[in-house]
């Protein structure tokens, strides 16, 4: 008798060997699970069983199901590392380092808006005669010392109001930070 459409292949494929059954060229598994990945397999099939794993690999769309076998490879491993959480504990500590380094990271561009706020409005006031760039405190440490600078040659009308807001717009100016894109895979 002879075949009937069904033609076996010379090497099995992993869940074929593991399985101990004949494979063949329309088996479920053969695409996703070759004879060079046996010990995949093996975690797969411990954790969800070959016939749920064919089931789920069924009713994907064919496009999908290469990224579908990837994704279950790597929930069944994460499963035996850890039986309880599986790869949701991956995930959570991944996104506690995201927050982590996004603090950081905020954190930074604070202290770097503060600095170029501090070095625009020393180089502003500086530029106006108002006050030497010497004469501006260096850290936070100064801020409690007064400042050693000659008032006689400045005049009260000099701080008149119309300068605040030249010195905030061109500090704004100078520290807009654009915010950071997401990744794509955030979407």
């Amino acid at each position: 008798m002879g075949s009937v459409g069904r033609n076996r292949i010379n090497t099995p494929c992993a869940a074929c060997k593991l399985l101990r059954r004949r494979c063949t060229e329309d088996c479920t598994f053969l695409p996703y699970f070759p004879h060079s990945k046996a010990h995949d397999f093996a975690a797969v099939h411990r954790i969800f069983g070959a016939s749920n794993v064919c089931k789920m690999l069924q009713e994907i769309p064919a496009h999908d199901r290469g990224d579908a076998a990837i994704s279950i490879v790597y929930e069944a491993k994460a499963r035996l590392k850890d039986p309880v959480y599986g790869c949701v504990a991956l995930i959570a500590s991944l996104q506690s380092q995201v927050f982590q380094l996004q603090s950081e990271l905020n954190t930074a561009l604070s202290e770097a808006m503060a600095i170029r706020a501090q070095q625009s409005l020393s180089l502003l006031m500086s530029s106006e005669g108002f006050l030497s760039a010497a004469d501006m405190p260096k850290t936070d440490l100064d801020y409690h010392q007064p400042m050693q600078r000659d008032c006689t040659t400045q005049t009260p009308t000099s701080f008149a109001m119309p300068f605040f807001p030249q010195v905030i717009d061109s500090v704004q100016a100078i520290t807009e930070v654009p915010p950071l894109p997401l990744p794509e895979s955030w979407y």
